[in-house]
């Protein structure tokens, strides 16, 4: 008999266990900071959303153009039942 097929070896983990404990402490933490941060950004956001309907319309006014050049339009030759505006 071949005692080596009838027994097999209990895998071992990569990692002790207070090491992945470290590690999922880890990423609970980044996540949560993550999670804080996108929180007050969203706080701030419908703040400001809020400020900007309260006030109302805001009106600018552009400074004027000054047109420096125009284009020559070509002349276009006029194809029978088709009408050029």
């Amino acid at each position: 008999m071949n005692t080596a097929i009838d027994h097999f070896a209990a895998p071992q983990p990569l990692l002790s266990a207070s090491a992945r404990i470290a590690a999922a402490i880890g990423v609970t933490a980044v996540v949560a900071l993550a999670w804080l941060g996108a929180e007050q950004a969203s706080q701030q956001a419908v703040q400001n959303a809020s400020e900007s309907i309260a006030r109302g319309a805001t009106y600018i006014t552009l400074p004027s153009v000054e047109i420096v050049g125009r284009r020559d339009t070509a002349t276009v030759k006029s194809q029978p039942g088709r009408q050029h505006a």
